[in-house]
């Protein structure tokens, strides 16, 4: 459960997070990141790049010849839920996601075979408190590191080539309504994630965690919305403050 404390130095929140993704410069976008998503062999967060236009410029699948396309291989995840959210892609391998429990694959795209798999071990009653399926929207990537954002609100950072947790930190607490299914957002050295529950009465926030340490910098709240971000002069130096909060 977030304490006091951490609630008290949000700053702003939805807002903050619809202006990270319209002006990834004044956010300070992680520098590898923006490298990777120039590569269209590579799909490296879940919009594909930070415009998050989901556009892909690869043309060797076409409207002439989609009519012609054939099974080359299947995988199945083994979880008989909705699948939201694309996998990601980087170099030869494709980290695929799937709805409660939230396991994670990384699969050779040369071979086809399985190089790792992540089943994280979750309460099932975070089911009961989730709303519009167990879904979840996707994963994200810096610092050598895949992020998952639990059901339960615990997010994970998970070596990028054995799968072993690296760190992990507790989001939320879904005894009193908090779940998450949003795939996180990574700027500059920071993961942004939120929190879901608005319809038990959950106030919402956004935080910002440190790639390397699960430090937590900020919180990013509500109420701070309607008192100090309502003009987009204020909106825009609510981003800055987001972007130079200090590891």
């Amino acid at each position: 459960m977030i304490d006091a404390a951490r609630l008290r130095n949000g700053l702003c929140t939805a807002a903050t997070l619809s202006l990270t993704l319209l002006f990834p410069a004044a956010s300070q976008a992680n520098d590898e990141l923006i490298k990777l998503q120039e590569d269209p062999n590579q799909w490296v967060m879940w919009g594909a790049n930070y415009a998050g236009t989901r556009y892909s410029p690869l043309d060797q699948i076409n409207a002439k010849n989609a009519k012609d396309l054939q099974v080359a291989w299947t995988f199945s995840t083994g979880v008989l839920r909705g699948h939201e959210g694309g996998p990601l892609v980087l170099g030869d391998t494709m980290y695929v996601h799937t709805p409660f429990p939230n396991k994670v694959f990384a699969i050779d795209l040369n071979t086809k075979a399985l190089k790792w798999e992540y089943v994280p071990k979750q309460d099932s009653s975070v089911i009961a408190v989730m709303c519009c399926d167990t879904v979840n929207r996707g994963l994200a990537y810096a610092d050598g590191k895949i992020f998952l954002q639990q059901a339960d609100t615990t997010l994970v950072a998970l070596d990028q080539n054995t799968g072993e947790v690296v760190w992990k930190t507790v989001n939320g607490d879904p005894k009193v309504g908090a779940t998450n299914t949003n795939a996180p957002l990574v700027v500059k050295d920071k993961i942004l994630t939120g929190i879901s529950g608005g319809e038990f009465g959950v106030r919402g926030y956004l935080t910002a965690t440190t790639s390397k340490t699960a430090a937590w910098p900020g919180v990013l709240t509500v109420p701070a919305l309607t008192k100090r971000c309502w003009s987009m002069k204020t909106l825009l130096l609510c981003s800055n403050r987001l972007a130079k909060i200090p590891a």
